[in-house]
């Protein structure tokens, strides 16, 4: 990727005036709409934002249509993400997670790309909410049935394995045992505190997690996710217009996610 010189962006994000209303004569008025009741204040700000890399999208050549209202400018052949925007979006997604988890919902997190894996199992583990971070298993959603029933036999194993109710068992079979514990693991084993399905995901980089979304989308649950220039973000209820390969901004955006939840978990 083209370097671009941070202090040239600076400079430029900083003489543009955060406008929530944008007119072009001739065309429709593009207002940006901010919560209004204020729930969840951000820890983070603009700067921490650009600090992080979160204004550097994707080359101009892989440019969705429907990411250009969310572009600044372009700038040595990629496109820089309007931060003031940005920054907006993610206070709204922040509030939305805080309520959900405020009014009884489930949050999950997904995050199954390189770059993502160890913030998002870290900050869920913490926070004791559902995640996947190895693989999206199909049907996850869709086929809840069968997944449940993954979920309940990996949660009998473990009760088992420390109650040492397989003492008596043959190495072989113990051996086939524990086998069958991290292929469950992998598959579903950051789900394992479901009952039910969960009510909202928060994923990271809708492009690569394109299927989850689908299966989300199709079942009504509510999706938060980070999108870069390459993808669309009306594919997603709360679109967050930053980098999703970096792991400064995937981990600034992640950990700023896992805060809105912890505030939602705390009794007031």
């Amino acid at each position: 990727m083209p370097k671009v010189k941070k202090s040239l962006v600076k400079k430029a994000l900083s003489g543009q005036k955060p406008a929530y209303v944008k007119a072009t004569a001739g065309k429709k008025v593009e207002v940006i709409k901010e919560v209004v009741v204020k729930k969840y204040e951000l820890s983070i700000d603009l700067k921490n934002m650009l600090d992080a890399g979160c204004h550097l999208g994707h080359k101009i050549s892989k440019t969705n249509p429907k990411s250009k209202e969310n572009i600044y400018k372009a700038m040595d052949g990629i496109q820089i993400i309007d931060l003031t925007k940005s920054i907006i979006q993610l206070k709204n997604a922040c509030n939305y997670i805080y309520s959900s988890i405020k009014s009884g919902k489930t949050v999950a997190f997904l995050g199954t790309k390189r770059q993502a894996r160890e913030v998002v199992r870290r900050v869920a583990t913490e926070l004791g909410i559902p995640y996947v971070t190895d693989r999206w298993l199909g049907g996850t959603v869709s086929n809840w049935g069968e997944i449940k029933k993954n979920i309940r036999r990996l949660n009998d194993i473990n009760t088992g394995l420390k109650a040492n109710k397989y003492a008596e068992m043959s190495k072989k079979d113990l051996s086939l045992l524990k086998k069958e514990t991290v292929r469950l693991n992998k598959m579903i084993g950051g789900l394992v505190t479901l009952e039910k399905l969960f009510d909202v995901i928060f994923v990271v980089d809708s492009g690569y997690e394109k299927s989850a979304i689908k299966e989300c989308n199709d079942k009504g649950i509510k999706v938060v996710s980070i999108v870069d220039t390459d993808s669309n973000p009306e594919k997603v209820d709360f679109a967050i217009s930053a980098n999703d390969d970096n792991v400064k901004s995937i981990s600034l955006i992640v950990e700023e996610m896992g805060k809105a939840v912890k505030a939602g978990q705390t009794k007031n």
